[in-house]
């Protein structure tokens, strides 16, 4: 007996159609191209950022990642048509910890680099698939509203790459949105002066006497790295306190 093929909700549909004798009238009428979408159907082809894009008019994008024995976790709604050229919602909210983003999804960074920073490359239906979990599809099809500022603020304990420089963020998540600034201190590969900070991927040394505040301008801070759970940050506030 051979495995059942597994079929999206959007593949469903289409098939549906097809079997009904009606895919090809549902594509006139909406002025698609029914050679793609018969492709689609038999799956021959996946659909690409840029045919999904024309699609969320008919089609949820959710309804393109979750196969038909799997439940939707989200509202499944149709959306206007997206240039895949505009910056979405994902794009916005990410734009400054892609590197965090491409670390917990497995993509690569140069990948990663191209579809955030450069802007040469589009999120694949695999990839959506990978942060389906924890990231409404439709987030890659929507503009983001003006509560997002496209702005990555760092957290205590967060490891920053900010004009050339790493440093220890040393400052509350809270203060460094409010004020638009965070402070912290730099950080080396090695020096007879300062404490050691034991990060998640390396090891630093800190240097407490160079402890300044970075405001945001052109530039806004990227996480390369997070202190480890090994090193409290506790321990890091306390001696910088017996110095100062």
């Amino acid at each position: 007996m051979s495995e059942q093929v597994r079929v999206t909700y959007a593949q469903k549909k289409l098939l549906d159609l097809l079997q009904e004798r009606k895919l090809k009238s549902w594509c006139e009428e909406r002025n698609v191209p029914h050679a793609t979408l018969y492709k689609l159907a038999t799956g021959n082809i996946v659909p690409s950022f840029i045919v999904m894009s024309s699609l969320v008019p008919y089609f949820a994008p959710a309804e393109w990642v979750y196969f038909t024995d799997e439940d939707i976790p989200y509202e499944v709604r149709t959306l206007e048509t997206w240039n895949p050229e505009d910056t979405s919602l994902f794009i916005k909210k990410h734009k400054h910890d892609y590197m965090e983003v491409a670390k917990k999804y497995e993509i690569s960074e140069t990948n990663d680099r191209n579809i955030f920073v450069n802007r040469r490359a589009n999120i694949t239906l695999l990839q959506m698939r990978k942060m389906a979990k924890d990231i409404n599809p439709e987030e890659f099809f929507i503009p983001a509203d003006e509560t997002i500022d496209g702005k990555f603020y760092p957290e205590q304990g967060d490891i920053v790459l900010h004009s050339g420089k790493k440093m220890l963020v040393l400052s509350r998540y809270e203060v460094n949105k409010k004020y638009s600034f965070f402070v912290g201190i730099d950080l080396v590969d090695e020096t007879t002066d300062g404490i050691e900070v034991v990060g998640e991927k390396d090891s630093y040394v800190g240097l407490v006497q160079t402890v300044s505040s970075y405001a945001y301008s052109r530039k806004c801070p990227v996480v390369v790295d997070k202190i480890n759970s090994g090193n409290p940050f506790e321990e890091i506030l306390a001696k910088f306190n017996q110095i100062f």
